[in-house]
């Protein structure tokens, strides 16, 4: 299991919330939790690595790193502004390495939570 630690505000708001469960999500590699979390036409921009397109290669490119599991999230802050958002922590992963993360958000429209557009930045310390 993943150890998880976050603002205690994250479950103030539903899109902070939202965010939190998202990244618990993806350090648990948790795939089935995404189907209904993005748009059909997504866009997940690794910057440095790849982009990838669409849903389904979104959960393809997520069931690769599978084997790359977390022991412990922490999440330093989430930002939310209308359709955008940020999240910003850092990865202890199961081999020891640590990543610091920060993911920038945009949404389908300001109330929904689909996610339309990912862009990653990460660097391992």
């Amino acid at each position: 299991m993943v150890k998880i630690t976050a603002p205690a505000d994250c479950d103030n708001a539903p899109k902070k919330k939202f965010l939190k469960e998202f990244n618990v999500a993806f350090a648990e590699a948790d795939v089935d939790y995404f189907h209904d979390k993005l748009t059909d036409d997504v866009v997940w921009d690794m910057v440095g690595d790849k982009i990838i397109e669409g849903k389904e290669n979104f959960i393809a490119a997520l069931l690769k790193m599978k084997e790359y599991t977390a022991k412990e999230l922490k999440i330093e802050s989430i930002i939310t502004h209308g359709r955008s958002a940020a999240v910003n922590g850092t990865m202890v992963m199961n081999k020891g390495n640590v990543f610091a993360f920060a993911d920038f958000y945009e949404f389908r429209g300001a109330k929904g939570s689909l996610v339309k557009k990912l862009t990653s930045y990460v660097v391992e310390k």
